[in-house]
Order: C-alpha cells, then sequence, then structure tokens
C-alpha cells in the first residue's frame, strides 16, 4: 500500500542511525544537524532508519523499507566499518566480540548500511554519503580502506584527525583543500575546481572501487569524494562534513541542494 503525496509533498529521504550502547542498553542515534541540514537546504523530509541486528538481516525488509522513500542519505560515525560485515550483513560477530564498542566498530550500523545501499542502488534513487558513509561506498562496490591514517602517512594523519584543543564546533572548521575534477558530478554542483573542506577522520579510502568514479581529492592524494559510475540519478559521497556549517557554507548548501532536487525529480518518476 502506497500513502497518497500531494504534488506539493516533500520527497522523503532515510537517514542512517547508529547504535550506542550504554548500560546494557541499546539505543539508535543520530545527531540533528543532519536533520536540520536536509530540511533547511535539502527541502526534503526525513525518516531515521533504524539499524540492523544479525538475527534480523535475514528479514529482508530493506526493499519494502526503502520502496516507500525517494533518497538514502549515509551519515558519518567515529566507529571504524567491519569490511566482512558490510559484505555480509547476517554475519554474527566474533564469540570474544561485541557487534558494538563505542568508537570502535557499530556492526548493527555496517547491516543497515549494507542492506540500504543495495536497496537504494537497485531502485536506482539519489544517495549522499557522509564521512563514514563515503567509506561504505567504497566497501559496498569492492575497495579498501586504510585502517589508520597516521600509520600510512603520519602528515595525513595530522590533516585528517579531530582536533581536540579546539570546541566542537570549531573542530568542523576548513582543514584542508580539496581538488575537484572538473569531468565528474560534483564539480556542477561546487562550480569551482578548489575548495576548502573540514576533516575529522581516522581511515580513508586505499583502494577506490572500480565502480566509482573520483570526485575531489586532498593535498595528500587521498579521495575525498566519489560517485556512482554511470548512476541514473545523483549518487555521490563525500569525505567532509557539509551538514555542520551548512547555514554559512556555500559548497556544503549546494551539495544539500542538488541532493534534494535529485529526490524531487526521482520521487516524480515514481508518480509515473
Amino acid at each position: 500500500m502506497t500513502l497518497p503525496r500531494s504534488d506539493k509533498a516533500r520527497a522523503v529521504v532515510g537517514v542512517t542511525s547508529n547504535r550506542l550502547l550504554v548500560d546494557g542498553v541499546h539505543r539508535d542515534w543520530l545527531r540533528r544537524k543532519y536533520l536540520k541540514a536536509l530540511l533547511h537546504h535539502a527541502g526534503v523530509a526525513c525518516v531515521i532508519l533504524p539499524t540492523i541486528d544479525a538475527e534480523d538481516a535475514r528479514l529482508e525488509v530493506g526493499l519494502a523499507t526503502m520502496g516507500a522513500l525517494d533518497g538514502l542519505v549515509l551519515t558519518g560515525d567515529e566507529s571504524n566499518i567491519d569490511p566482512f560485515v558490510l559484505k555480509a550483513p547476517a554475519s554474527l560477530p566474533p564469540p570474544d566480540q561485541q557487534d558494538v564498542d563505542g568508537g570502535i566498530r557499530d556492526r548493527p550500523r555496517d547491516r543497515l548500511s549494507a542492506v540500504a545501499i543495495g536497496s537504494a542502488i537497485a531502485l536506482g534513487m539519489p544517495i549522499l554519503g557522509i564521512c563514514r558513509g563515503l567509506q561504505e561506498l567504497n566497501i559496498y562496490f569492492g575497495g579498501t580502506l586504510h585502517p589508520s591514517l597516521a600509520e600510512w602517512r603520519l602528515g595525513s594523519g595530522q590533516m585528517h584527525a579531530e582536533k581536540p584543543d579546539r570546541p566542537r564546533d570549531r573542530q568542523y572548521d576548513a582543514a584542508h583543500s580539496v581538488r575537484i575534477s572538473p569531468e565528474g558530478a560534483l564539480f556542477p554542483i561546487a562550480r569551482a575546481n578548489e575548495a576548502q573542506v573540514n576533516s575529522l577522520h581516522n581511515q580513508g579510502i586505499e583502494l577506490l572501487a572500480a565502480a566509482l568514479r573520483r570526485e575531489a581529492w586532498a593535498p595528500d592524494g587521498l579521495v575525498e569524494a566519489a560517485s556512482v559510475i554511470g548512476a541514473p540519478t545523483l549518487q555521490i559521497g563525500v569525505q567532509w562534513h557539509p551538514e555542520w556549517h551548512a547555514s554559512t557554507d556555500l559548497l556544503s548548501q549546494r551539495l544539500f541542494t542538488a541532493f534534494g532536487e535529485a529526490c524531487v525529480a526521482y520521487c516524480q518518476t515514481k508518480k509515473h
């Protein structure tokens, strides 16, 4: 059954949540910065997608949920990706490990992202990956990650890491430049060959998946944005956090606006 929507109704996007374990109680959570940016600059309504436990990964609810939506946002998080789980969502954790370890692993989120990305690709809907979300797209399509940028290159680790000596809001100030490919999907959005972006991540793309096109890169060569080759709509991920200063940063506003327009266009195709 499809809920009726007026012609003026907003497009509706699914936004991935993360798993939080406190006092033995599991909670799904999400920073509101994403929702505010999507509402005000993409012009879309949001549905928060719940994380998935291993025993629930076989229930095949992904297409049923995603089929009611017009876009997917893969949010950031401090946890590292478990590539094996993202590629095989029904995988059980090793007997000596928890699925959730704050700031280290979040396998319920990995399962959610695997199901959501697979459904979004199958449905041909817009995708916006942010930070961890870009890395998830790369793993999903067969790419690899540097486990630690500091171990890859000391200077890169310092360039891309959080700045713990700053207040939280100032940690999301511009940290380095990125070069933008003039031949990709990001250039007509950014309308520039170069931009300044924030940077708060420990891992990064090592081998870019063959299904993805490099859209932007940092001074050390690290991939900072990538899009799905041959996608029927905007399917892109960025390593930085455009949601944090979306009210004042022009590139962030343009990225969310382009994503919102793609979601509206996708929504319109479902009406015919």
